[in-house]
């Protein structure tokens, strides 16, 4: 059961932070620094009204279960408000909303020069979740030892000139751009996402210095060390700040956004939109529509137009 607002005074043990979630159990830092393999209460009671009542990076207060094993063991009674989060449509016809993690302040989109590409329909996704859920977004291109440089610099320009947004290149096989980025992240708490294969695993251990991604599974009561799972995981960086490990998607669904918002999200728009014939103009097949004409002169990117259509098409799904 769920119930909305504080639990009552005097019920929580312990209060801390979800780093991770292995199965049906949820790993919880305490304050103190303990770590509780803890499972939700009978009872939860829930300070956020999303659909998806834990997720890693929540507030969490437990209570104390001895069960006489003499492993660090609790009940989640209570979920705090979220600052931030990162969201996607669960997968499905009829899925609902899936925080894949919470309160972070910012996001850094991973992707690969090559093997595999980096996507930018993807990447127009993501900056759209990013906003909606009020993180800051950053822009990684790893194995960048794989292609040009300033091909691809020169292939985003957008992001960097019009959106601005850093887009910060790294190799971890030959030590490139690590120090940058680990600048970059500094005393920041910061989720790391995107497709499978483009080196969120190596990023972390260079950044962090250990490593605590391996391959092969370890020790079933920490998430320290285990490979690539289907949900987050929360590191400390040296120095102050967290990471946010998350599972390879292929595909990020925009949860609660009407498509005839879609535009206010592309930026690259803003100067465009108000000079619409209609100012109901979806920019797509009415007339004197300024977005359009600007993207015919190429003062809008081609490319961001037609993730544009796409995206709207697919929330009208």
């Amino acid at each position: 059961m769920i119930k909305a607002g504080q639990a009552p005074e005097g019920m929580i043990d312990a209060t801390g932070h979800v780093m991770a979630v292995g199965g049906r159990t949820w790993y919880v830092q305490t304050d103190s620094g303990e770590v509780f393999e803890c499972f939700p209460a009978g009872t939860v009671y829930a300070l956020h009204e999303d659909t998806s009542l834990l997720a890693v990076g929540d507030h969490v207060g437990i209570v104390h279960v001895d069960d006489g094993t003499g492993i660090h063991k609790g009940s989640i009674i209570e979920v705090g408000k979220r600052t931030s989060q990162l969201s996607r449509k669960g997968i499905g016809k009829h899925a609902g909303e899936q925080v894949i993690i919470s309160n972070v302040d910012s996001i850094l989109i991973v992707m690969s020069a090559a093997d595999p590409f980096y996507n930018k329909r993807l990447l127009d996704r993501y900056l759209i979740a990013a906003e909606l859920g009020k993180l800051e977004p950053l822009i990684c291109i790893n194995k960048i030892e794989l292609m040009d440089k300033d091909l691809i610099a020169e292939d985003l320009a957008v992001y960097t000139d019009v959106l601005n947004i850093p887009v910060i290149f790294t190799s971890v096989a030959e030590g490139i751009g690590i120090t940058t980025l680990t600048d970059a992240l500094h005393g920041h708490s910061t989720v790391l996402s995107g497709p499978s294969g483009v080196g969120k695993s190596s990023l972390i251990n260079a950044i962090t210095g250990e490593e605590l991604q391996r391959t092969g599974e370890v020790s079933e009561r920490t998430w320290k060390g285990k490979h690539v799972t289907s949900s987050a995981r929360l590191f400390a960086m040296p120095g102050g700040g967290f990471l946010a490990d998350t599972p390879g998607l292929r595909e990020l669904g925009i949860w609660d956004m009407h498509p005839d918002d879609t535009a206010f999200y592309f930026h690259d728009f803003d100067a465009w939109y108000p000079k619409c014939k209609f100012t109901s103009c979806t920019h797509r097949h009415e007339p004197d529509c300024a977005v359009k004409k600007a993207v015919e002169e190429e003062l809008i990117d081609p490319e961001r137009y037609v993730s544009y259509l796409q995206i709207v098409e697919s929330l009208e799904e």
